[in-house]
């Protein structure tokens, strides 16, 4: 007899919501209570973050890019497959976390690990190639040459929507990551949860603190 799961079931267990939320930058002690949209019960108190907890986030991740910029094309895309097969490994834990936050059928979930796993795979494989250094052809051939390098950004923002919070989350800034920048992310407040599991993966893959930051808050604020 298959036994239907109950909507609680969906919900991150209490010890995990609190390692999770450290990750947030936020140091004024200021909470907001998020909710489920399955049956209204509560998800996760979530820190929001203050202007200057965003610019100490930006601050950290420019530090942070040297060394990461440092590491090269082929160890950065080594972290980013790691990252892809975490991905696969939890997709049970992130889908009930996305189901949780959003109302999602679970097989949309799963669709949204499936993508953001596919992405990181890419970059990760295809980063050296990319972003080798070449030589092509001028305008006058055989007498000019243009030689191409690749230089990073610096830090990239991603500002994500609720419908979509781990792929929309991360999918462009994994990229920003496989070309040695470093990224600031401000999820929306409905899904906190779930970046911040996102982010969790990519520490358990190797990506150095601080490469990474997450804040939270109003828009119109952060």
């Amino acid at each position: 007899m298959t036994r239907t799961p109950r909507i609680g079931d969906h919900r991150p267990a209490s010890a995990e919501i609190d390692g999770l939320l450290r990750l947030v930058t936020a140091t004024e002690g200021t909470t907001v209570e998020t909710v489920s949209p399955l049956d209204g019960g509560p998800v996760a108190s979530i820190p929001q973050s203050s202007v200057a907890d965003v610019d100490a986030a930006v601050a950290v991740a420019r530090r942070a890019r040297r060394g990461w910029a440092a590491l090269g094309a082929r160890e950065r895309g080594r972290i980013l497959l790691r990252f892809h097969d975490l991905l696969l490994d939890e997709q049970h834990r992130l889908a009930d976390l996305i189901i949780a936050e959003t109302g999602k059928a679970r097989r949309d979930a799963f669709d949204e690990i499936a993508h953001l796993a596919l992405t990181a795979r890419h970059c990760g494989r295809t980063a050296e190639n990319v972003l080798r250094s070449g030589r092509r052809p001028g305008v006058v051939p055989g007498l000019t040459r243009v030689d191409v390098h690749h230089h990073p950004k610096g830090v990239v923002g991603v500002i994500a929507p609720w419908n979509y919070p781990l792929t929309m989350a991360f999918a462009d800034g994994v990229a920003a990551l496989a070309a040695g920048n470093a990224v600031v992310a401000k999820p929306d407040a409905q899904t906190m949860m779930t970046a911040l599991a996102g982010l969790d993966l990519l520490h358990r893959a190797g990506m150095p603190e601080g490469v990474w930051t997450i804040v939270a808050g109003p828009g119109v604020t952060v």
